[in-house]
Order: C-alpha cells, then structure tokens, then sequence
C-alpha cells in the first residue's frame, strides 16, 4: 500500500518507478509570511515531480520538490520538505535529508542528517543499467 496526497498538488510520476510499501508521497509545503506576522498567508503547496526509472524503498515520507531519473532511495528514508534530487543519485537505507536540501549528480547520500559520501564517484552507466533494471522489474510485474 503506497499514500499518494495529490489532494494537496499534483504529483508526477516518471516511466517505469518503483514504490515500495508503506511509502507516503505528499508536496511540499511552504508559507510565504514569516511566523510572528499578524497577518498569515496561508500554506501553499509546491508539485512533487519524480523521474523515470527511480526506484523508492519501504516506509519512505517523501516530500520532495523533484526527484531526478535513475535515482534509487532505500527502505525507511525520510525525503524533507522542497528537497531536490539530482539524476544518478544513490540514498542509502535509513537517511533523514533536511528540508531544502539540493544533492548533486551521482551522489551517494547516507547518514541522519543525511550527508553526501561520495559526490560524483558513481559511474554513469548507472543510468542504463537503472534503466534496464526498471523496464525488467516491470515486465516481471505485468
């Protein structure tokens, strides 16, 4: 069972993506005034946008701005608010990434507060071969 809040804002979703259960997907939210004003904006809320061919754990609360293609997101990880994920990005099991948190190209993100291991060190065929491996875990679905 995976939790789609479109209710909120729209919700894009690539090609051949992998959700795994117990997931939420949610926008993210932002308010315009700043605590303390007499007057509040009320919240509004951003589109989440995911890419193709990414491939999203267990337990995961994502509510991130973007999600780039050939991304892969292990089990119990926590996305915040307006993070964005560049493409070919690798996010370990567990990691808790602050909101506003922009993560380069074929990084690899562990750790809470989730920090960058390696940053550019993942070779770019793992583009195709996420690809390869979204379009076959689909075939053996269908």
């Amino acid at each position: 069972q995976v939790h789609l809040r479109g209710d909120f804002q729209s919700i894009r979703i690539g090609r051949y993506c992998h959700i795994g259960t117990g997931t939420i997907l949610r926008p993210p939210s932002y308010q315009t005034s700043l605590p303390g004003e007499e007057e509040q904006e009320p919240i509004k809320f951003l589109p989440l946008i995911v890419g193709s061919h990414t491939r999203i754990g267990k337990d995961c609360v994502v509510e991130a701005a973007a999600i780039g293609s050939s991304v892969y997101i292990g089990d119990d990880c926590v996305i915040s608010k307006r993070v964005i994920i560049k493409d070919c990005c690798y996010i370990e099991k567990g990691t808790v990434i602050a909101p506003d948190t922009v993560i380069p190209p074929f990084s690899r993100v562990s750790g809470c507060p989730g920090v960058i291991v390696e940053e550019g060190l993942i070779p770019e065929s793992v583009a195709v071969t996420s690809v390869d491996d979204c379009v076959e875990a689909f075939t053996d679905f269908v």
